[in-house]
This record gives C-alpha cells, structure tokens and sequence, in this order.
C-alpha cells in the first residue's frame, strides 16, 4: 500500500494489521477514507471561503476553516466508525440517520456561499431597488410632513 491508500484507510478507520491479512477489502476501506477526507476538505474550503465573503481578511477565514474542516473530518470519521453491519436493514438506516444529517448540514454549508456568490449580481441589483423605493418613500414623508413650508415661503414673498 502506498501512502495515500494507507491515509484513506485510516480517514476510513480500518485496522492495518486485519486490512493486510484480508487485500481485497483495501479498495472499499480507501473509497470510504478518500469520502471522509473530502468531505472534511470540502467543508473546509468552503466555511472558509463564506468567513471571508463575511469579514473580508484572510487569517480568520483561514483559521475557522481548518478547524471547521477537522471538525466535519473526526464527527463524519467517528460516524464510520460507529456504524456496523447488521442483517437488519431497519437498524442500517438509523445508524446511517447521523451520517445523512450531517450531510445535509455539510451541503447546506457549502451551497449558501457558492449560491450567494452566483447569484450576486442580481442580489445587488435587487438591495440598490430597495434602498431607492426605500428613499423615495422617505422622501414622499418628509414632502408630507412639510408640505407647509412652500406656502409660508409665498407668504413671506408677500409680506
């Protein structure tokens, strides 16, 4: 086994010395490894990548990514781990319940920033639409609330 087979077989928590004795699993146990550690790759490019749309630096983005990433990487790795074959189909699917929840909540992170900025054009052009129906209501009050003052002025004149 290489070096990155014998990583993807720990991101997948395989035992080394029972994978050696038994080959022809090794290519399941380093697909399940290269999923764990993309997830965790993705969600950290990711929760970096919105941090910085956010705040607009760089070290901090950077930072919250790595620990965001690691974090998905060790709860998705632990999940694997947890979860045992069994005769019960019923039983797979609840044990699978945290692993599919935390799927959603992975695209969920990944797909708001990527969204936002796809559609960013359009989200600004929409906020500029608000801000001027937002200023000429603004306006039409302050019209209303001295609506007097052009009178007075004619009155003034006069006088």
């Amino acid at each position: 086994m290489n070096k990155l087979e014998q990583f993807f077989c720990y991101c997948s928590g395989a035992s080394f010395s029972i994978l050696n004795r038994c080959t022809s699993e090794k290519s399941k146990f380093v697909g399940v490894g290269a999923t764990v550690f993309f997830t965790g790759l993705l969600a950290a490019i990711s929760s970096a990548y919105a941090m910085y749309f956010v705040f607009d630096q760089l070290i901090w983005p950077l930072v919250f990514g790595l620990v965001w990433g690691l974090m998905i990487f060790n709860l998705d790795r632990f999940i694997v781990l947890s979860m045992r074959k069994s005769h019960d189909s019923f039983k797979e699917y609840i044990q699978a319940a945290p692993r599919m929840i935390l799927a959603v909540l992975i695209a969920l992170v990944i797909s708001k920033p990527l969204e936002l900025k796809i559609f960013e054009k359009e989200i600004i052009t929409e906020l500029d639409l608000i801000k001027q129906e937002l200023i000429a209501s603004s306006e039409k009050t302050i019209q209303a609330r001295y609506s007097f003052i052009p009178i007075r002025s004619n009155q003034n004149r006069k006088l």
